[in-house]
């Protein structure tokens, strides 16, 4: 029976051992340069763990960088592209967009409603949603959320201005946070969370806990991206349960509250209600906490970030505070929509932050049909998943001369032309690009106008230099808090 037993795990194991080796050879097969796999991660060798996702696909990108189009990695034992070379990056998002029109991210309407949104639908479900939502995001519908984010954002100012009486730094990520949870839980939720003045309300817990995932909870989700009917076979949520229905309820109270109470605000929510007769609660809701997921997190990621630079150039930071001081004072101490997005240096400072910590580095898609890359005898099979990595263009010499150098004048009105296209894809690009982009510098841009108009930004012993990131968090973050010291303006 025992030699039984071990002849019968001997060809199991020596099977599966060839079938893995043959897996491994997926690209190296089809004529493309791949990254060297191992069991069981594939080429994911310490993601989650001691590096980023954006790190570990930057290795190969440098590595193989004029050498091919695009590599071939493993997510696991799933295949995986990396494309290197802008003008196919260019095909993907833009010009050949109907053969990669699905991002390929894991969801699950029935177990798992909220994780059903534009983000992950697909094909024509994605489609139709768009179409119905776009409206919501234009620059005129934001005008009408701008008065509420900047009540809320003078409020955050105050706050600050009494914190640092107590206190000689601020851990900013955090600070930011509480901002962005406030702007969103009011235009997106028709609630007020009001984690400014409430340091780890419940509603702050709860949205710590969408980008807090652990290293499992990491592995996880890239298993049920790569293998999703098994993912919902095995109840893999897209987020965690207790999360997803604190938001769903907190959306459907505030419903019937509007609904009970006669409310109108102009908000996301006010929006979201104008398609109640063509999409069901739960669907709705579903958009809402893409709102919130989008602009939580990326936005706070985005100041925090604009901010350490800040404190790293105080050239830089005076003549921003110099622009906004004297923009605002010139419309009687008031600021505004147009105001807000047509002072320059402003736009130019977040652009550049854009570039070196793109909040989310990386842009995903999936092959919906067979594709030859051009002028290459290389095909892209179908059902292949696609990522871009943002970090690495974006901090591509060749494309951003002294890329590690913060540098606003990189995209003033004429260094701008210079920069070549789709090397520098922030909200991505094409149809599928980011729907929230304006709400998201909007607010971002809001926050750090006021904070540089209130407040001179410096460094103290705390703040990371040089700055790491958090290795299983899916959006650039720095390992330890971002601490920074707050000086109010005379």
């Amino acid at each position: 029976m025992n030699i039984q037993f071990l002849s019968i795990f001997i060809v199991l194991f020596t099977l599966s051992y060839l079938w893995v080796k043959r897996r491994f050879r997926f690209w190296r097969d089809r004529g493309f340069l791949q990254g060297n796999p191992s069991f069981p991660f594939g080429t994911l060798k310490g993601v989650g763990r001691s590096t980023t996702s954006a790190e570990n696909l930057d290795y190969y990108y440098k590595k193989f960088k004029g050498k091919a189009p695009a590599v071939g990695l493993y997510n696991f034992l799933s295949p995986t592209l990396l494309p290197i070379d802008p003008e196919l990056i260019k095909n993907i998002l833009v010009r050949d967009f109907q053969s990669f029109h699905d991002r390929g991210f894991y969801f699950d309407k029935e177990g798992d409603p909220l994780s059903a949104s534009i983000l992950t639908l697909n094909g024509q479900d994605w489609k139709d949603r768009r179409v119905k939502l776009s409206p919501i995001f234009t620059s005129g519908k934001m005008k009408m959320m701008f008065d509420i984010l900047d009540g809320i954002s003078d409020k955050f100012v105050r706050t600050i201005v009494q914190e640092i009486s107590n206190i000689d730094e601020l851990e900013m990520r955090s600070w930011t946070q509480r901002l962005t949870i406030d702007n969103i839980g009011n235009v997106a939720f028709g609630i007020e969370p009001n984690c400014i003045e409430v340091k780890n309300s419940e509603f702050e817990q709860k949205c710590r806990r969408i980008t807090g995932l652990t290293f499992f909870e990491s592995l996880q989700f890239i298993f049920a991206t790569e293998f999703p009917n098994l993912g919902r076979k095995l109840g893999v949520k897209f987020i965690p349960k207790e999360v997803s229905s604190f938001f769903l309820e907190a959306f459907i109270d505030a419903i019937k509250y509007r609904e009970n109470n006669e409310v109108n605000r102009n908000d996301f929510v006010k929006l979201l209600l104008e398609l109640k007769d063509i999409y069901t609660t739960k669907e709705l809701a579903s958009e809402a906490f893409l709102v919130f997921i989008g602009g939580f997190e990326t936005s706070s990621t985005l100041m925090t970030f604009t901010l350490y630079e800040l404190a790293l150039n105080p050239d830089i930071q005076e003549r921003l505070r110099e622009e906004i001081t004297n923009g605002i004072e010139e419309n009687d101490g008031k600021l505004t929509y147009d105001m807000l997005f047509g002072f320059k240096y402003l736009d130019m400072v977040i652009n550049e932050s854009l570039r070196k910590y793109p909040p989310i580095p990386n842009q995903f898609r999936r092959a919906a049909k067979d594709y030859q890359i051009p002028n290459t005898k290389l095909v892209i099979p179908k059902g292949t998943n696609i990522q871009i990595n943002s970090f690495s263009l974006q901090r591509d010499p060749e494309y951003f001369p002294n890329p590690e150098k913060f540098d606003p004048e990189r995209f003033n009105e004429e260094n701008i032309k210079n920069v070549q296209p789709y090397t520098n894809l922030p909200f991505g690009d094409g149809p599928r690009n980011c729907l929230g982009m304006r709400f998201g510098l909007m607010q971002s841009k809001m926050g750090i106008a006021k904070i540089i108009k209130s407040f001179v930004v410096t460094t103290t012993k705390r703040t990371p230099i040089p700055v790491k990131f958090i290795p299983p968090n899916p959006f650039l973050a720095p390992v330890g808090g971002m601490w920074l010291n707050l000086t109010k303006v005379q």
